[in-house]
């Protein structure tokens, strides 16, 4: 598998368009890896987790499209990660020679807001359909599953496991310190790249933070899993979902996170699982 990352910000993005912080300040001097849009990723280019506010301008950036597209997986309905307005170009009368229908799972929140925002068009283009988590399911070669988080408190939030050939990704964003049933499904997987975040850097204090992880709980998690098997002597940790809050440029948050075996992401980065 190989996993693109579209964004790698949290919910400003950086730099924010109202801040002026030394971050963003910096991000629109140098841009670069300083310059972050909302999180997003894509696995093989055909597998889709989430989409961001600025998904078409990522596309663009990447000199790629979205027509070999076959799923969208949503992590929940946080307007950073859940720009569905995008689907009604691919409807009928907005997108042409179309020859496949696009398949959309999450919660029952995110595809409510799915099938609302296609009002109507989206006809035989799209197949929407809710999964509940901790159920394994195949799907056009992969197996998926969705496992809980702890983010928000008006719907489940999911992460993901994805396998193909005997790898496994974990899509860890928008979580604080992941829930004790999670942590025991995670005792019978093994993870080759878990993708998990720092949104909260060290600016909110705790070992086992809500909503989002900080550096604590975020090294506290990676121990965790490696204790239990979950991730191994050759697993790789990637950090994403990075806030402007944190008061870290690239360079800095990998200077800081390197020494814990940790990378940092960036937009653009490609990574072969």
């Amino acid at each position: 598998m190989q996993l693109k990352f579209m964004g790698t910000a949290a919910s400003e993005g950086i730099p924010n368009p109202f801040c002026n912080c030394a971050v963003c300040e910096e991000a629109r001097r140098t841009g670069g890896k300083n310059v972050r849009t909302r999180a997003s990723a894509v696995v093989d280019n055909v597998l889709q987790l989430d989409l961001s506010p600025e998904w078409s301008e990522q596309l663009s950036r990447e000199k790629t499209d979205a027509r070999s597209l076959h799923t969208v997986l949503f992590t929940h309905t946080h307007p950073d990660h859940f720009n569905v307005g995008e689907f009604v170009s691919r409807c009928a009368g907005f997108g042409y020679n179309i020859d496949h229908p696009l398949y959309v799972f999450g919660n029952d929140c995110a595809i409510k807001g799915a099938f609302n925002a296609l009002d109507g068009l989206g006809g035989d283009r799209f197949i929407l359909k809710v999964i509940a988590p901790y159920q394994p399911f195949e799907h056009q070669g992969y197996t998926i599953t969705a496992t809980l988080a702890n983010h928000a408190k008006m719907e489940l939030c999911y992460n993901y496991l994805i396998e193909k050939d005997g790898r496994t990704l974990f899509y860890g964003l928008d979580s604080g310190y992941l829930p004790e049933c999670t942590f025991e499904y995670l005792k019978k997987v093994h993870i080759d790249v878990a993708v998990l975040e720092c949104t909260y850097a060290d600016y909110r204090e705790g070992d086992r933070t809500d909503n989002h992880l900080n550096f604590a709980s975020l090294f506290g998690e990676v121990e965790r899993l490696k204790a239990q098997g979950t991730l191994g002597e050759h697993s790789r940790v990637i950090a994403s979902h990075v806030s402007h809050s944190g008061k870290r440029s690239h360079a800095e948050l990998e200077e800081f996170l390197s020494p814990h075996g940790i990378l940092t992401a960036y937009d653009g980065l490609t990574v072969t699982i």
